[in-house]
């Protein structure tokens, strides 16, 4: 997209110095989201180039010897303190870390948008898009991807994701490294390679299909490493607990990029997080009993509706409706509200 909007405009801008009609076509071109990977690379460049406190330690100085020499004469304004040079050098430390201190955690609190490009679905939908280094991604629904804004590092170059992601790695020149992190205490490191991700607040399973890759979980004080072949799956469990087995059919594990839902000796209260996770609806087995069942098979569903429907004909349910979810009853029982 065009940049009609100079880099020394948003500079004035940022410092507070832009004239009305400057900051008015500043305000405009902000309203539009295609500037606002522009814009982020302009604030950081203009917060590294534009410290927010910059003492003035000649007028300081005169200020403070035109105070020692009042008091050495018996000359004391009314009304007005003196202050003595070291209580003078205290309460300018006090502003100036305050200051510093301010400036750091407004620059921790905004760092994610300043240095990541975020890639992100809604509910429901599915998007897929290369990076710059020519791997290939596909996002699942409800998920987020987080890339480095100025580019990768030389050494590594790392994605951080919530949510299920499918990659396809480009090889580079240098074996540069590519890792996906889902947490402090678990990421995913290859060397090009074809894989699927899938990290929710209920686990995180890894499928490999081509190429080597190696697992790094486990908190920092007691981290393991696991290399996978292509084939295998492994899934760790909120606890920590891991699962590993082969994987019967590639397609099975990145389904969801059809829009099906492949289902294996599936529980229903698993059926219903995958309904959470994908369409935002939430949706509760109406007892341990329901709960407890299983389902096997390859069904299409492009919204939630389509998915109850196949539940409901599948396992002889009956949908009942509450305020801000679904509950999922047998056809033979009679549900009554609590």
């Amino acid at each position: 997209m065009q940049q009609n909007i100079p880099k020394h405009t948003l500079f004035e801008y940022l410092a507070g110095r832009a004239n009305p009609l400057e900051k008015k076509a500043v305000e405009e071109w902000l309203k539009n989201t295609e500037n606002a990977a522009f814009f982020h690379r302009c604030l950081y460049e203009w917060e590294m180039q534009s410290p927010q406190y910059q003492p003035d330690g000649d007028t300081a100085f005169t200020q403070l010897t035109d105070r020692i020499a009042q008091y050495e004469s018996g000359v004391s304004p009314a009304r007005e303190e003196i202050v003595s040079p070291s209580l003078w050098n205290w309460r300018t430390w006090q502003f100036a870390a305050s200051i510093t201190i301010l400036l750091a955690v407004g620059a921790w609190l905004f760092r994610q948008p300043i240095l990541y490009e975020q890639f992100k679905t809604d509910f429901g939908q599915t998007t897929s898009f290369d990076l710059s280094d020519g791997s290939h991604v596909t996002l699942n629904a409800n998920s987020l991807l987080l890339v480095p804004r100025f580019g990768f590092d030389d050494a590594v170059r790392e994605v951080i994701l919530r949510g299920e992601a499918e990659f396809s790695v480009e090889h580079t020149l240098t074996n540069q490294r590519f890792v996906v992190k889902t947490s402090d205490q678990f990421q995913v490191e290859v060397l090009g390679t074809e894989f699927s991700v899938f990290a929710r607040p209920r686990g995180t399973r890894v499928a490999l299909s081509k190429g080597t890759i190696r697992l790094d979980y486990g908190k920092s004080s007691q981290r393991k490493n696991l290399l996978m072949k292509p084939g295998e799956s492994v899934t760790l469990n909120p606890e920590g607990h891991f699962t590993r087995q082969r994987v019967t059919e590639k397609s099975e594990e990145t389904a969801w990029k059809e829009h099906r839902f492949a289902f294996d000796n599936t529980p229903l209260r698993e059926i219903c997080a995958i309904i959470a996770e994908n369409f935002g609806l939430i949706v509760r087995p109406g007892g341990d009993g329901i709960a407890a069942r299983t389902i096997t098979g390859n069904f299409k569903a492009e919204t939630a509706e389509e998915l109850l429907a196949v539940l409901v004909e599948v396992l002889n349910l009956q949908i009942k409706k509450e305020k801000n979810h679904i509950v999922l009853m047998s056809q033979e029982t009679i549900y009554k509200p609590l």
